[in-house]
């Protein structure tokens, strides 16, 4: 039997579901200017596949937490635990963890609440934890792909998330506009960041900084890569990374994972190709040739080594800026 689906009629058919077991959501779907628009499509299955977010103590002890204090948490269990995920999973290198994009306090308090599992685990002292925001709400934007404005997220306060989050003094929160309040941290070294800021400049900005710090396998996590509410943000982090060797890894909650690569270099050579006393192939003289190469180190030495069994000489070289 049809059902003609209208204002009127909708709740009746969503009470009608219910009593057969059948959840009914509503989808966001994204402004009609945002590229790409068709591929943003809702995710579901008809089989049950493992969720350890329901069962992780950090994501229910974070969850908790908020809930006793009448916090917002903007990140399902699922989001708040591939933050989990990274933390653990980067938890071996050196570094600092970060956050910018701060709003309440929800996804800082289960980064404490990691960083405290971890120190526990292994008798260290605890990583250094900087959290990033005006702690005022969004700046203003006039990027065409912005849907957030400066009026959003504006009920939170410096006070009210260091009360929610913690005195603890190897937290340092970071009030200002990005990038301003990454000044004095331009020699630190981060493992590990959590990019939620919603509109396109302030989240480039995080990118241009945050990258070149970032340990070899390191990870950032972006939370609002592929939201319908936030198209600013995946082309922010699409155009940040063209060109460079890492690919933004899209998860299907919407979040981006990005892991920096390690043991790589990318590096300006001059090349000196002289051609004494010429040939059939190689004319007399020199010519100089300037290449990129982005390789790891120990690839720089083989390609020079597979020029001279191809070509007979190994060419004279230096690195340049």
């Amino acid at each position: 039997m049809s059902r003609l689906v209208t204002a009127a009629t909708i709740p009746q058919i969503l009470s009608e579901l219910g009593t057969l077991d059948v959840q009914a959501v509503h989808v966001e779907w994204p402004p009609m200017n945002v590229p790409d628009r068709k591929l943003y499509q809702p995710y579901a299955r008809g089989w049950a596949t493992f969720a350890p977010w329901l069962a992780d103590p950090c994501v229910l002890a974070a969850g908790r937490h908020l809930k006793e204090r009448g916090k917002t948490n903007l990140n399902e269990t699922d989001r708040a635990w591939t933050l989990a995920a990274a933390f653990r999973q980067t938890r071996v290198l050196a570094g600092e963890v970060w956050e910018a994009g701060v709003y309440q306090g929800g996804s800082a308090t289960l980064l404490k609440l990691l960083v405290q599992e971890a120190a526990a685990a292994e008798g260290s002292v605890p990583t250094t934890l900087r959290l990033f925001d005006s702690f005022t709400g969004l700046p203003e934007t006039d990027h065409p792909l912005d849907v957030h404005q400066g009026s959003d997220f504006q009920d939170t306060s410096l006070e009210q998330v260091r009360e929610t989050v913690g005195p603890e003094e190897w937290i340092d929160f970071r009030p200002g506009w990005i990038p301003a309040s990454f000044a004095g941290l331009e020699t630190a070294c981060l493992r590990m960041a959590h990019i939620d800021l919603d509109l396109y400049q302030p989240i480039l900005d995080c990118c241009e900084f945050t990258y070149s710090r970032l340990a070899p396998g390191g990870m950032l996590v972006i939370d609002d890569y592929g939201l319908p509410s936030c198209p600013g943000a995946r082309a922010a982090v699409d155009q940040f990374f063209r060109g460079r060797p890492e690919a933004p890894f899209p998860l299907i909650n919407g979040q981006c994972l990005v892991v920096r690569h390690g043991d790589r270099v990318s590096l300006t050579f001059r090349f000196l190709f002289a051609y004494a006393g010429g040939g059939p192939h190689y004319p007399a003289g020199a010519e100089e040739v300037r290449l990129v190469l982005t390789k790891r180190q120990h690839e720089v030495l083989t390609f020079l080594q597979e020029f001279q069994q191809q070509r007979g000489f190994c060419p004279s070289y230096e690195e340049i800026a």
